[in-house]
């Protein structure tokens, strides 16, 4: 099961957000947005980040994903992948 599959088909509520959390398959789980139902996520792991979004049309979709390791520091990946998200969503409410 991938990443996207193991998402319900609509943005997360706060919960479930929690629950991801808690899961052991990753070590952070954060909303890119500060409330609400969240529709930018990023999943962090000891070796990579990913930037998931949610878009009405198409449901979730990895817009990227950054490999740790020596020259990579795990903030760089939540920051690269968080600035995918949003540049995602952007091009989704221009359309």
């Amino acid at each position: 099961m991938t990443l996207i599959d193991s998402l319900p088909p609509r943005p997360l509520e706060p919960q479930e957000l929690t629950s991801l959390n808690r899961s052991e398959a990753f070590d952070l789980v954060v909303a890119v947005e500060n409330d609400g139902p969240a529709r930018g996520l990023l999943f962090a792991t000891d070796s990579w980040v990913k930037g998931a979004a949610y878009a009405d049309e198409s449901g979730w979709s990895v817009v990227e994903t950054v490999e740790l390791d020596d020259g990579t520091a795990r903030i760089d990946g939540l920051q690269a992948c968080e600035s995918s998200i949003l540049s995602f969503q952007d091009d989704e409410n221009e359309e």
